[in-house]
């Protein structure tokens, strides 16, 4: 049997179906401005479009792991990645088949010399708001205006069932060269061969029985009455005219705010949506946000308002002793109160929760703990935060029990130290934050230590994208880790805790590929993880000190370590549990 040619193959996968013809859809490239979207490569590397500022273009090219075309289009794109230069265009490829992995994406990319970044799409949401259809089209958008300004084949040399041996319409090429001398492109749309891109959402999507479970479960715990979320999800119509900004934050990726990369470590409180999640959502938005038949589940999720204390009532409040005040405008010094801890004797706690007294200027709060003389040696190390705390408050934090048959030792005649961080709002404020205090009934199995992976030692330039920071201890004894809670100022942009085991096996235990300084979310482990003595935790990260940074302040300026927020802070805290002195 003669086997059929490679075009052949791909015309097979492709051509022969309803959606096959490449046929425009009626709008000018310039007609549409693409919207931003964030997606990790097959490295594990976070990618934002709207943060690409530095070349004039974007190359996004649809590949597909197995499909001949794109595959044999690489090398005309890295032909015209020399040719333009770093600062002319940036290329990157997207994946948006969901049945193509992460490891096999990328054991494709390295056999066939793929260099480019290859996005990964597994929900398909971005391929839905660009309407990609096919493999092997191309899209060049603008940065600044983000307009699409070319979108079609990179040339003509690749066919269904045959290919030419050189291209006599070099479309790709042709944009670009117009575009880099300022020119308006003379074909700004071109036919595609490709294999098909299939979207897998449902072809039937109404709220009630497919969004809401969704909104139930991801979303409510924040936007409800009362809650940290700007508006309350209680109702259909709420979601329904929230669509728009529903859709715009699951493109970047910014909700539910979880940022850990889900192919690195298993989490107890892993709050992210799913991809079949996300794409039942995006699939519904596109489809008008239709209701469905039956009562509206919404009303009765929502939690119990006025409730004083998330994990129920405490056996103590510990509140500041007098309100703090606050002005209108300014950067606030941290103000810092101490507080007699109301425990008769010695005491083991299973939970400490920190409620802002005035959540609009509440910025964080750290709150240390002071043993006394006699027991010094054996307070946990601190350092203002650097080295660790007892408890703290930040954006994104959960108020939860600490990890079961583990506690944290509070002895008779202890102190408590607030470290408040406030924000200012354009009015005077004033503001008692409360720390509630849960007791153990009996010591647990082993204490839990908040300690830290930290660094001063840096200073990043100005205008810097990337600048690496790394720091590491090295645990003297066997250790059960539990939590990890990475803190970055406004230039954080990624951080990872690898851990290098003494025969030099390597695991990276949490990796976030784009850290948001709003979120400083606690990570817990689902399973906790014993290391040996002589592994070294080590905390590695990224800051950008660019103006593709938008939270950055100051690009302009050298940026050092410092307690305020204009200054820098690489912190990796993680939680571990050692043997109660004694037993």
């Amino acid at each position: 049997m003669r086997l059929l040619h490679w075009m052949s193959v791909c015309f097979l996968l492709g051509a022969a179906t309803a959606d096959s013809g490449p046929v425009a859809d009626g709008r000018t490239c310039t007609e549409r401005v693409i919207p931003n979207f964030r997606l990790l490569d097959h490295r594990g590397i976070s990618h934002e479009l709207y943060r690409m500022r530095e070349p004039r273009f974007v190359v996004l090219f649809v590949t597909g792991n197995g499909c001949p075309i794109a595959r044999h289009s690489i090398p005309e794109l890295k032909a015209l990645r020399e040719q333009v230069g770093p600062g002319g265009a940036e290329f990157l490829l997207i994946n948006a088949n969901p049945h193509d992995t992460r490891s096999e994406v990328a054991a494709e990319a390295g056999e066939f010399g793929v260099e480019f970044p290859v996005l990964l799409d597994p929900s398909q949401a971005v391929a839905r708001a660009l309407e990609l259809r096919r493999t092997a089209e191309v899209l060049v958008i603008e940065t600044g205006s983000w307009m699409l300004r070319y979108r079609g084949a990179v040339d003509d040399r690749l066919d269904y069932g045959q290919q030419k041996p050189a291209p006599t319409q070099r479309f790709l090429a042709d944009a670009l060269a117009a575009l880099i001398a300022g020119n308006p492109v003379a074909t700004p749309r071109s036919a595609v061969r490709g294999c098909v891109v299939r979207w897998t959402a449902p072809e039937t999507v109404d709220y009630v029985r497919d969004v809401a479970p969704i909104i139930v479960s991801r979303c409510v715990g924040c936007h409800s009455r009362g809650q940290v979320a700007p508006f309350a999800f209680d109702r259909f119509e709420k979601v329904r005219g929230h669509a728009g900004t529903v859709r715009e934050v699951l493109l970047e990726d910014r909700m539910p705010p979880w940022h850990a990369d889900p192919h690195q470590g298993a989490f107890a409180n892993d709050r992210g949506l799913t991809p079949s999640e996300k794409s039942l959502l995006m699939a519904w938005i596109d489809a008008g946000t239709p209701r469905g038949e039956g009562a509206d589940p919404l009303p009765s999720a929502q939690p119990a308002s006025g409730a004083d204390w998330p994990l129920g009532r405490p056996d103590h409040v510990v509140t500041l002793p007098e309100p703090a005040r606050i002005p209108a405008t300014g950067l606030v010094p941290y103000q810092t109160f101490t507080v007699k801890a109301p425990v008769t004797g010695d005491a083991w706690l299973r939970g400490v929760t920190i409620r802002p007294g005035n959540a609009r200027v509440v910025h964080h709060c750290l709150v240390f703990v002071r043993y006394p003389e006699a027991l010094r040696h054996r307070e946990p190390p601190q350092d203002e935060g650097t080295a660790g705390f007892f408890a703290g408050f930040v954006p994104g934090s959960d108020p939860v029990m600490f990890p079961a048959g583990t506690g944290k030792f509070l002895p008779q005649g202890a102190e408590f130290v607030f470290q408040m961080h406030y924000t200012t709002t354009g009015r005077e404020e004033t503001d008692r934050t409360e720390m509630a205090l849960y007791l153990a009934p009996e010591p647990p199995a082993s204490e839990l230590v908040t300690a830290a992976v930290t660094t001063g030692d840096f200073e990043i330039p100005p205008g810097v994208r990337t600048h690496p920071v790394r720091a590491e201890i090295r645990l003297e004894q066997d250790t059960w880790l539990h939590e990890f809670t990475p803190h970055m100022p406004l230039g954080g942009s990624r951080v990872a805790y690898p851990a290098v085991y003494p025969d030099g096996r390597e695991e990276i235990l949490l990796s976030v590929p784009a850290y948001d300084f709003n979120w400083q979310t606690l990570y817990r482990l689902k399973t906790p993880l014993r290391v040996p003595a002589g592994t070294r935790l080590v905390c590695s990260g990224a800051f950008d000190n660019s103006a593709s940074n938008p939270a950055n302040p100051d690009p302009g300026a050298t940026v050092r370590f410092g307690e305020q927020t204009q200054d820098e802070m690489f912190i990796g805290y993680f939680n571990y549990a050692r043997a109660i002195e004694g037993r």
